[in-house]
């Protein structure tokens, strides 16, 4: 496969997200992997390193219960070993468990065998930043046809674009589904904080502003659902998304200065409402509502109504009022 076509595979991987189902799209993309590595079956897992199991599993040409076995066998397998050591340099299963010996093997006999599996070609790629963890693994059914050079080089080059295209369709649709903001950059954490996808850009984040970190996970306390934290100069919020969590990230603004009544007077003033009105709704004095509001004009530096939309990206409706 000449360099040109393989510009275009990636490309396509990229291009193709929007349109997707992110359930769908790492099966999708072994599909199209297909097409430019020969297989009959593969199997695509990601984790952490720090618990060792997979949070995502998807394959192709195999049934439900394979990761499960996998993972049971994880013990046995040197290939496991020779992958984590060669982290996003495609190993095959030849290199680490001459045949005769492999054939003749517990691990063999208990996982592989019975999927007709003759041939692997395994590769990770890890993330020291989140811990997030991918195994990839391509199979053949029959022995005779090896894995070449040529392409272990390409799944060496692909394996990257596979992993972070996957992740770019997850985060379009979230961001689609559950109104994540632009300036926003997300991750999904479980309970304990341990990652299951991460943005580049929130991981960025952590290494900015918690240079001294430690775990995989994240360094602070998951916030309450609906209540965001402040935290090293950074907006944190949570959102449930089934048994997991989005974990929004944003840089600390002028309008994080400001008490809650200082910010539900801007929400109604900015919506257009008058003095008086924005009283009512509070059951405020008018007098009071203008008070604030001149004290919100001197925390944020402004001095108009209009500095104020801007601001927090509204329009207002015209008024003689300051």
């Amino acid at each position: 496969m000449n360099s040109g076509n393989i510009d275009e595979f990636i490309s396509h991987l990229y291009r193709s997200a929007p349109r997707i189902a992110p359930e769908y799209y790492r099966e999708w993309a072994l599909e199209q992997l297909a097409q430019v590595i020969a297989f009959d079956a593969a199997f695509w897992g990601t984790g952490n390193l720090q618990t060792e199991q997979f949070h995502y599993i998807s394959q192709l040409g195999l049934d439900p219960f394979y990761g499960e076995r996998l993972v049971e066998t994880l013990p046995l397998n040197p290939i496991r070993k020779g992958i984590l050591e060669n982290l996003g340099a495609p190993v095959d299963m030849s290199d680490v468990y001459p045949d005769r010996q492999f054939y003749q093997s517990e691990l063999y006999q208990q996982l592989f065998k019975p999927y007709g599996i003759e041939r692997i070609l395994g590769a990770g790629h890890a993330d020291q930043r989140s811990g997030l963890y991918t195994l990839l693994s391509l199979y053949r059914f029959d022995r005779n046809h090896r894995f070449s050079a040529d392409e272990r080089q390409l799944h060496h080059r692909l394996i990257y674009h596979l992993i972070a295209a996957a992740s770019h369709a997850f985060f379009l649709h979230l961001q689609f589904n559950h109104r994540t903001q632009q300036d926003h950059a997300a991750a999904i954490c479980d309970r304990k904080g341990c990652f299951h996808e991460a943005q580049p850009q929130f991981l960025h984040f952590l290494t900015e502003y918690f240079p001294h970190r430690q775990s995989m996970a994240l360094p602070f306390q998951l916030p309450d659902v609906g209540h965001a934290i402040e935290e090293n100069g950074l907006i944190i919020s949570s959102q449930p998304l089934g048994e997991l969590f989005i974990v929004s990230i944003r840089m600390a603004g002028p309008l994080d200065l400001l008490t809650d009544r200082e910010s539900e007077i801007v929400q109604l003033v900015c919506s257009g409402l008058s003095f008086k009105e924005a009283a009512k709704t509070l059951d405020l004095a008018p007098s009071t509502v203008s008070n604030h509001l001149y004290r919100i004009y001197d925390k944020l530096g402004i001095s108009s109504r209009t500095e104020l939309a801007k601001l927090v990206g509204a329009t207002v409706k015209h008024s003689a009022e300051p």
